[in-house]
């Protein structure tokens, strides 16, 4: 899963001093020089071993705490200070620096070995008129997996988020599920109002709810409720992996909600953040659980309706000339 673009933080973290992250047990050094430009390089000095994030940023690059030596965001050493010598000298000495790109609002790092290929996600109505947009950051104490397939759980929205995204009674509906080679979707075909606090919120009137749930690699989640035009709303999450039992979630939540987008936002912001919580909640129960039970032992059922395609996706398997499916299940 290296050869992937991932969120190693927001733009507005990155500020006079380096920040230190983790992205597939890989540890991590990001800052923005003086041109204001985001870098990253791994986060140990080449010279004597000490983290790169504890030194400053000067200029084009960083400078070591412990000797003072300085890489630029290419990893190339331009200076050291107690050398005698020209800088032709030691221009040859590297560390190794990651690809970036920053766009809308975060610093993506390339994790694969050489060139970069492609580019990022983008997320959907993110300047578009209409449309309002925050960020939710979250660390999980699970493995990317579990935390995907939490996101793109219909189920376990009314007994873990009773009240505030589903209610008590559950309805069937029919899904169709399609695939191709890096994605999976369930598109649900019948689905009715959710009584509960969100759904009486965004969807106060009846009528047809055209509700998608999609998963594309490396770990980026999608949900889509939409009843109009002007009413729907947008959940997606990108998962950044700090290691096998630990993840960075940013959760990026868009709605519209025309004429009263702004004061809808007021109740509606607030409810995310108790939802999120609540999968924050359970999913280190589970961890804490497996780790008990010493196995993680999963059982795969119609009602978990793409959690096996994205099982197969993450270990390798093409979904592209896997056929549409329809099924049944309550929600």
């Amino acid at each position: 899963m290296n050869n992937y673009w991932y969120i190693a933080c927001r733009s507005g973290q990155l500020k006079s001093k380096p920040l230190a992250r983790t992205i597939l047990d890989e540890a991590l050094v990001v800052f923005r020089s003086s041109d204001g430009n985001a870098a990253a390089l791994i986060d140990r000095c080449a010279h004597r071993n000490m983290a790169l994030s504890r030194g400053k940023v000067d200029g084009c690059g960083l400078r070591c705490s412990y000797h003072g030596w300085l890489w630029d965001g290419d990893g190339k050493c331009v200076d050291i200070p107690a050398s005698c010598q020209g800088c032709e000298t030691y221009a040859k000495l590297k560390v190794r620096a990651y690809p970036v790109i920053e766009k809308q609002g975060f610093v993506w790092v390339w994790m694969g070995a050489g060139e970069a290929k492609g580019e990022p996600i983008d997320f959907p109505n993110f300047d578009e008129p209409g449309w309002h947009h925050w960020v939710m950051e979250r660390d999980f104490e699970g493995a990317a997996f579990h935390c995907v397939e939490n996101f793109l759980d219909v189920p376990h929205t009314a007994h873990v988020h009773r009240g505030l995204f589903r209610g008590d009674e559950s309805k069937e509906v029919e899904i169709e599920v399609t695939s191709g080679q890096d994605w999976i979707s369930a598109q649900f075909l019948n689905e009715e109002r959710m009584e509960s606090l969100i759904g009486r919120l965004m969807f106060p009137d009846d009528g047809k709810i055209i509700h998608t749930d999609r998963f594309q690699l490396p770990y980026v989640t999608r949900v889509d409720y939409r009843i109009t035009e002007k009413r729907q709303y947008i959940v997606m999450s990108q998962c950044t992996p700090v290691s096998a039992e630990r993840t960075r979630v940013y959760t990026y939540m868009a709605y519209r909600f025309e004429p009263l987008g702004r004061l809808v936002r007021w109740v509606f912001e607030p409810l995310s953040h108790v939802i999120l919580n609540q999968d924050v909640t359970i999913i280190r129960e589970q961890t804490r659980d497996i780790a008990r039970t010493g196995e993680a032992r999963f059982v795969y059922w119609e009602t978990d309706a793409i959690a096996k395609g994205i099982r197969d996706l993450l270990d390798g398997k093409s979904l592209a000339d896997r056929p549409p499916e329809r099924r049944k299940i309550k929600a």
